[in-house]
């Protein structure tokens, strides 16, 4: 299988032009639940280009899946081709029917104490727009806890370094490394990075799924966020397992590491002991919308508490995993809904303010990659920025008021 960037436009000039086709809503950021990051299925070279193409285009807000439209040529780059849209009819045929293994999730989008997985079709339809030189497609509403409104387990990933690789299994590898960011390594059976790449029956033979796979794979990645090197741990003479090391990940591309100046809020999660090349991480699930300041709070008082009674030894430890994995949010939560004290004012506002400055890193994110992308040519890039900042402005007034 090999994957290209969808952005890429190296291909001929088609019957179609780009001013006549609207442009399409990219996120630069790209999130899926780790059930999906992890789960069983196939796509070949096309497939996967649509699949990266449609997950660009859900927005953090979305509550359910709408229809999404990408140009031909972000799939298939040789539109000069006289078969292309034959190909494409074919490809679109395939993908629809696409299935893929994957973990049951509870009805608050959390794994099951006992896994268990099901078979779930990845498309609602997908078709083909004779005469538009578009591509239609809707993901199956089975995967709307996989992919809307995610608050735990859940992976993001930069556009800009998924688009650097060429490889279908390289992206999937990307993913797998980059839900365990943070710790630098990741350990995976052989039989199970083979079900999951979709290879259960091929490479019989370790030395070719060496050589195709994951050196490849490796010389991909080395080219973006997440570097590696691995080892092929043996039972006897069998390879069963791969042992992943690099670099772990501290912090998230769509948000700037803070400078010297720290904030409020960042002084005192440095000063209960955290380090400073965390911050960013932290930031970053505070910039998602993932939690607001006042759960950074909350994480302060109750874990200094904790400690003061002995419960717990390492306070920058426990603010640290508490504001990175979130395991305090159900009790911050429940904490929010209580009846009103006169410690709390005005705290039903607090959701929609979150919401809006949520939209708003949105917004400007999407402004900087609109910016830089080579989706868009003049034309295109001035109507679609002029469209973000005009979004960015109205949300500031919002705030501000």
């Amino acid at each position: 299988m090999f994957f290209v960037n969808i952005f890429d436009h190296s291909y001929q000039q088609s019957s179609f032009t780009l001013d006549t086709i609207p442009t399409p809503a990219v996120n630069p950021l790209v999130v899926q639940h780790n059930a999906l990051v992890n789960a069983k299925f196939d796509l070949n070279t096309h497939e996967a280009r649509l699949f990266l193409g449609l997950l660009a285009r859900l927005q953090r807000t979305d509550t359910a899946f709408s229809k999404c439209q990408l140009l031909v040529r972000e799939i298939v780059p040789n539109t000069g081709s006289n078969n292309v849209y034959d190909q494409v009819r074919r490809m679109l045929k395939d993908f629809a029917s696409r299935t893929l293994t994957i973990e049951k999730l509870s009805s608050d989008g959390r794994p099951l104490k006992k896994p268990s997985f099901t078979v779930i079709p990845l498309l609602a339809y997908a078709t083909y727009l004779e005469g538009e030189g578009m591509i239609e497609a809707q993901f199956n509403d089975l995967l709307l806890p996989y992919l809307l409104e995610l608050r735990d387990n859940f992976t993001k990933a930069q556009l800009t370094e998924l688009l650097k690789l060429k490889s279908a299994n390289s992206y999937r590898i990307y993913w797998l490394l980059r839900e365990y960011a943070a710790f630098g390594k990741r350990t995976i059976r052989l039989d199970e990075l083979k079900a999951i790449l979709g290879l259960d029956q091929e490479y019989d033979r370790f030395n070719n799924f060496r050589a195709r796979i994951l050196d490849r794979a490796q010389a991909e990645l080395a080219a973006t966020d997440l570097p590696f090197t691995y080892e092929a741990i043996k039972q006897g003479r069998e390879v069963t397992e791969i042992k992943f090391s690099f670099k772990p990940v501290t912090a998230n591309q769509t948000v700037a590491a803070p400078g010297s100046n720290h904030s409020e809020w960042e002084a005192a999660v440095l000063a209960s002991g955290v380090s400073a090349t965390s911050l960013p991480l932290i930031q970053a699930r505070l910039t998602a919308g993932d939690y607001d300041l006042g759960y950074v709070r909350y994480v302060l008082d109750t874990v200094k508490g904790q400690v003061q009674i002995g419960k717990i030894k390492k306070e920058g430890g426990a603010v640290f995993k508490a504001l990175t994995d979130g395991y305090l949010l159900p009790d911050y939560q429940q904490k929010l809904t209580a009846p009103v004290s006169k410690k709390k004012p005005n705290l039903s506002a607090n959701p929609q303010r979150k919401k809006l400055l949520s939209e708003l890193e949105d917004a400007r994110n999407s402004l900087r990659f609109i910016q830089t992308a080579v989706i868009y040519n003049d034309d295109t890039r001035a109507v679609a920025t002029a469209e973000v900042q005009a979004k960015i402005d109205q949300l500031e007034k919002q705030i501000a008021a």
